[in-house]
């Protein structure tokens, strides 16, 4: 759903809305509440999405829907609200943009077919890099919130959708991707669903390199190697397992 259409942004119009809006973002990115940080992290979110849906076209889907509840109704924090699309990108790739705006490609889907578990961990692993922050950190640079105030004015232009683009394909660190596997092996599992699919999805993604290259994203290109990623999601499932 789109932000309040109330909110003073809007009553103030749409030539004066961009300057409340960027001393409203920064001030509560810096120094707001959880929640008005959270809320701050929608509005910019919601128009990210927008840009990104100009460019891929998306469409919901019930069976991820209902994967997706089953995850985010394990989560502590109930007052960021994700929403989950298939985007029809030509690659094996997902994406989680600021606000809660988390991307699956058709293909990617697809490919891990009757595997709800697989699946279930791509969604958990975006989920953690908006959790964590790191998608804010890639996203909203200061280059990206000025095109962001542009487009409240001037409406979107090619050259913001590509920039928008080349940062769904970038990857993350090292560090930043194995954490977000710790999270989603802990998610996955409290939602019912056995983390080792995210070792299927990896081994099925390894597969799939070394045939066709060209069809991995430039996202999972770019992440730490699939073997090194199956080995700590055993090594962290073997670690949160009962003993005996």
């Amino acid at each position: 759903m789109p932000p309040n259409s109330q909110s003073l942004p809007y009553l103030l119009g749409r030539k004066t809305a961009p300057l409340f809006l960027k001393a409203n973002w920064v001030m509560k990115s810096l120094a707001g509440t959880d929640s008005e940080k959270i809320e701050t992290e929608f509005q910019m979110g919601y128009l990210l999405a927008q840009i990104y849906e100009e460019k891929v076209e998306c469409i919901e889907n019930n069976r991820l829907s209902e994967i997706a509840a089953k995850l985010t109704g394990r989560l502590r924090n109930k007052e960021r609200n994700h929403r989950f699309k298939l985007d029809r990108s030509n690659e094996l790739n997902a994406c989680a943009i600021p606000g809660g705006f988390i991307y699956i490609s058709e293909k990617l889907f697809d490919c891990c077919g009757e595997d709800v578990d697989a699946i279930a961990f791509v969604l958990a692993h975006e989920i953690a890099h908006g959790i964590h922050g790191d998608a804010n950190k890639r996203f909203l640079t200061k280059t990206v919130i000025n095109s962001l105030l542009r487009l409240r004015t001037r409406g979107i232009n090619p050259a913001v959708q590509q920039l928008l683009g080349h940062l769904v394909q970038q990857g993350y660190s090292r560090e930043q991707e194995f954490r977000a596997d710790r999270f989603a092996v802990a998610l996955v599992k409290a939602a019912g669903f056995d983390p080792q699919g995210g070792c299927r999805l990896f081994t099925l993604l390894g597969k799939c390199d070394e045939g066709v290259a060209s069809t991995i994203g430039a996202y999972f290109s770019s992440h730490p190697a699939m073997s090194d990623r199956i080995r700590r999601i055993d090594k962290r499932i073997e670690e949160s397992s009962p003993t005996t």
